[in-house]
C-alpha cells in the first residue's frame, strides 16, 4: 500500500505543476506569441489527435486495465500481454491512417472557406494520434505495474515545459511556425522514447508475444469485445469535449474558434478540484456499491457533491468578479475578451454539472455502467445537433449555448438515473447556504466603483477582490457550518498550530 500512496503523492504533485503550467502557457505565453488563428489551430490538431486516438487505441488501454491480472507473471515476462499491447494499437493507428486519407477531400473541403489555414497543416493530426495512443497504452502498462508517477510526469510536466519552451523559440523568431509544429510532433514521439526508457529501467520491457496457449481464442473475443465497447464510450467523451471547436472552426473560421477556446479554458478551472475529489472518492464508491450500501452511496454523493460546489463556486465566483481584469491582462484580450459571456455561460453550467456529485462514478462502477456509455454517445449525438443549429446562428456564443443545454441534459439525466435506481439526490440545505454566499458575496464586489485600468491598477484590483473574496468566503462556510470536513480540517489546523 505504501507505494502506492508514494506514487499517488508524486503523481498528484506532477498533475498540479501541469496544471499551473498549462495556465500561464495557453493564458499568457501562448495568446503573447501566437496569433489568433495560430493558437486556434494548434488547439484544434491536438484536441482533434484526441478525439482520433479515443477509438484508433481499439481500446487498448481499457485492456489493460481490465486484464492484466490474468497476464500478471513476472518470471514469465507478464505472459506476452506488453507485446500484444503494442500490436493491438499499431492495427489501429494504420486503420485511422487509411481512413483519415481516404475522407482527406472531405476534410478539405470542411474547413476550406472559413479556416483554410488548417489545410497546410491537417496531416500532423496523423502523427499526433499515433503518439497519443501509445502514450496512453503505456502509461496504462506502467500503471498496472504501480509506477504512475513518472509516466505522470512526462505527460503534465514534460510536453507541457516543451510546448511552451517551443513558443517562445518561435516568438523570439529563432524558428519559423513549420519549425514549430515539427518540432512539437517531435516532442511527442519523444515522450514515447521516454516511457519506453522508463519501463526498460523498471524491468518490464517484455518484448514478447503471449503464448496461443495462454492467449485462447475465447479470452482473445472477450478482450477485443470490451475492448471495442469502451471505444463507443471514449468517442462518445471526446466528441463532447472537442466538436464544438472543431465545428466552430468549419462554419465561422479560426478567430472565432481562439476567442471560443480561450474562454472555455478559463471556465475550466472551475473543474479541476472535481478531478481530485473523484479521485479520493472513487475507492469508497466502488466498494459500496458492491455492498450495495444505498445510505453510504447517499452520504457520499451528498458530500461530495457540496464540497465540489464549494470549491466550484469559489472559483467561479474569482473568475466572473474579476474577468474584466483578467482579459485586460490577457495578452490580445480585446480580441478575447469578445468571449467574456461565453465564459459566463459554461462556468455557470460547470458549477452545475460539479454540484450534481458524483454520478456518472455510480452509474460506471454499479451493475449499470452500460447505461454510462449509452448516456454520453446519446449526449454527444445531440452536442453536434446543437452546435449545428446554433454555430450558424450565434457563432462562438452558439457553441457556448450548445455546451450549456448537452451538459444541463446530461447532468440532469444521469442525476435522474441514480435518484431511481439508487434512491440519492446530491443537494443538500448546505447547498443553498453556498448558494447565498455566493449571491451576497458577488453582490458586495458590484459596489466597487469604476476606475480607469491599467496594467498596475488591473492587477492590483484582481489581487485585492481575489483576497476579499478569499477572506470572507471561508470564512462564511466555517462560520455558517456548511461542511462537515471542512470544519474537521479547519478544527484539526487549530489544534496543530496551538500544539
Amino acid at each position: 500500500m505504501g507505494i502506492v500512496v508514494r506514487q499517488s503523492l508524486k503523481a498528484g504533485l506532477g498533475s498540479y505543476i501541469g496544471v499551473g503550467i498549462g495556465v500561464v502557457n495557453q493564458m499568457f505565453v501562448s495568446t503573447k506569441f501566437l496569433s489568433v488563428e495560430q493558437l486556434a489551430l494548434s488547439r484544434l490538431l491536438f484536441e482533434n489527435s484526441l478525439l482520433f486516438s479515443a477509438f484508433a487505441h481499439l481500446g487498448t488501454p481499457f485492456i489493460v486495465d481490465k486484464f492484466f491480472a490474468l497476464f500478471r507473471d513476472d518470471e514469465e515476462q507478464h505472459r506476452g500481454i506488453l507485446g500484444f499491447l503494442l500490436f493491438l494499437p499499431f492495427i489501429g493507428v494504420l486503420l485511422f491512417t487509411g481512413l483519415y486519407l481516404f475522407f482527406t477531400p472531405e476534410i478539405k473541403a470542411y474547413f476550406a472557406d472559413q479556416s483554410p489555414m488548417i489545410l497546410k497543416y491537417h496531416f500532423l493530426v496523423i502523427p499526433l494520434t499515433a503518439f497519443w495512443i501509445y502514450i496512453t497504452v503505456l502509461e496504462a502498462y506502467c500503471r498496472n505495474n504501480a509506477r504512475i508517477a513518472v509516466p505522470s510526469f512526462i505527460r503534465e510536466v514534460y510536453l507541457r515545459l516543451a510546448n511552451v519552451f517551443l513558443i517562445l523559440l518561435f516568438g523570439f523568431g529563432w524558428i519559423s511556425f513549420d519549425v514549430l509544429w515539427y518540432l512539437l510532433i517531435a516532442t511527442y514521439g519523444f515522450a514515447v522514447v521516454l516511457l519506453f526508457a522508463y519501463i526498460k529501467q523498471l524491468g518490464k520491457l517484455y518484448l514478447r508475444m503471449p503464448s496461443r496457449g495462454f492467449l485462447t481464442n475465447a479470452l482473445l473475443k472477450q478482450m477485443l469485445a470490451y475492448g471495442g465497447f469502451t471505444i463507443l464510450g471514449g468517442i462518445g467523451v471526446n466528441l463532447v469535449l472537442f466538436i464544438d471547436k472543431s465545428m466552430l472552426a468549419g462554419e465561422q473560421g479560426l478567430v472565432s474558434t481562439g476567442i471560443f477556446i480561450i474562454a472555455a479554458s478559463i471556465a475550466s478551472i472551475i473543474e479541476i478540484p472535481r478531478k481530485a475529489i473523484a479521485q479520493i472518492s472513487i475507492p469508497l464508491l466502488a466498494n459500496a456499491l458492491v455492498r450495495n450500501d444505498h445510505d453510504h452511496i447517499r452520504t457520499m454523493n451528498q458530500k461530495s457533491a457540496l464540497n465540489q460546489l464549494i470549491a466550484g463556486g469559489f472559483f467561479f465566483l474569482l473568475i466572473w468578479a474579476s474577468i474584466d481584469d483578467i482579459f485586460y491582462l490577457i495578452p490580445k484580450g480585446e480580441t478575447y475578451g469578445q468571449g467574456k459571456y461565453v465564459v459566463l455561460f459554461l462556468a455557470i453550467v460547470k458549477v452545475f454539472d460539479i454540484a450534481t456529485g458524483l454520478n456518472s462514478e455510480i452509474i460506471m462502477y454499479s451493475k449499470y455502467f452500460r447505461w454510462a456509455t449509452l448516456f454520453i454517445i446519446s449526449t454527444a449525438i445531440m452536442g453536434v445537433g446543437f452546435n449545428l443549429w446554433l454555430i450558424p446562428l450565434y457563432g462562438y456564443t452558439g457553441a457556448a449555448i450548445a455546451t450549456v443545454l448537452t451538459t444541463l441534459v446530461y447532468s440532469v439525466t444521469r442525476m435522474t438515473f441514480v435518484y431511481l435506481k439508487f434512491d440519492v439526490m446530491p443537494f443538500t440545505y448546505g447547498s443553498l447556504k453556498v448558494l447565498v454566499i455566493l449571491s451576497v458575496l458577488y453582490g458586495l464586489t458590484l459596489l466597487v466603483p469604476d476606475y480607469t485600468r491599467t496594467i498596475f491598477s488591473a492587477m492590483g484590483a484582481l489581487a485585492i477582490r481575489s483576497a476579499f473574496i478569499a477572506v470572507f468566503f471561508t470564512l462564511a462556510i466555517i462560520r455558517m457550518n456548511v461542511s462537515v470536513e471542512i470544519n474537521e480540517l479547519v478544527d484539526g489546523l487549530r489544534q496543530r498550530f496551538v500544539k
